[in-house]
């Protein structure tokens, strides 16, 4: 039976094998950002099936809510996002990030990690390094306490104020170097800082030499839930190299990922 009837091709496919479903699988994926409402013609033509079966699945598709019709033109509607909701809430962060890790790694030269708050402390839970010798190893379950680290400030900096607060009373300063900030007031106005201008640089205050940025990570709520980071040693690479060619590219890895969080 040709491809191109209502019906299924079962040639080469196994028992198990739903036809229907495959088609009206394929009706939805049909839709996009180049033809987002299309006619029944339209969608016959750009799936392979005929007009009849084409209008048949469409039709299921609008009662079931997942495509609306106004007139002669067939659309999507947000209740696909529905068909997604299960696989991005079930796939852990690390796993989501790792693909904007290696990106940012592989593009830049400069090692990646993601961070996320683990009470008054930050935890690396992936990481894409490289073997430059310029730069630290970002090592998974490492812990960093949330003052100090370019990652934990901007998580700090990110938070809702009664959060924040509420943290801030907890932690005791304890500097990790002669560049440490040793006083509250002056870490509350760093966070003011980094809050405004959306980016955390951490220059030998955990250690001498060291020198990381970060980046927050929001959820499609706007919610702080994790940040980029990245180290280096600052005898070898200047803070304008960072500012310059791993912080936009950090940032927009970031806006990326917010996209598949749940």
């Amino acid at each position: 039976m040709p491809a191109s009837t209502c019906e299924p091709d079962i040639q080469d496919k196994p028992k198990t094998f739903v036809g229907s479903l495959s088609y009206g699988l394929n009706i939805i994926m049909a839709f996009g950002r180049a033809n987002p409402r299309m006619t029944l013609s339209q969608v016959s033509e750009k799936t392979g099936m005929d007009r009849a079966g084409a209008r048949r699945y469409l039709l299921t598709l609008v009662h079931l809510g997942f495509v609306s019709q106004d007139g002669r033109l067939f659309q999507l509607t947000p209740k696909v996002m529905e068909l997604g909701y299960a696989y991005l809430s079930s796939v852990p962060l690390a796993d989501k990030a790792q693909y904007y890790l290696d990106k940012v790694r592989d593009h830049c030269g400069f090692p990646m990690a993601l961070g996320i708050r683990d009470g008054l402390d930050i935890v690396h839970i992936a990481s894409a390094n490289t073997d430059e010798f310029s730069f630290p190893a970002l090592t998974i379950g490492r812990r960093f306490p949330i003052a100090y680290a370019s990652a934990g400030r901007c998580i700090l900096a990110m938070m809702e104020k009664p959060e924040r607060d509420s943290l801030l009373k907890q932690i005791t300063l304890e500097p990790l170097s002669d560049h440490s900030i040793t006083s509250m007031e002056d870490l509350r106005r760093e966070l003011r800082a980094i809050r405004k201008q959306g980016y955390a640089i951490v220059d030998q205050e955990m250690q001498l030499g060291v020198r990381s940025l970060a980046v927050p990570i929001f959820d499609v709520r706007n919610r702080i839930v994790a940040s980029f980071n990245t180290f280096t040693f600052s005898s070898i690479v200047p803070v304008e190299k960072l500012m310059d060619d791993v912080l936009p590219e950090m940032l927009a890895a970031a806006q990326d990922i917010q996209h598949t969080l749940i």
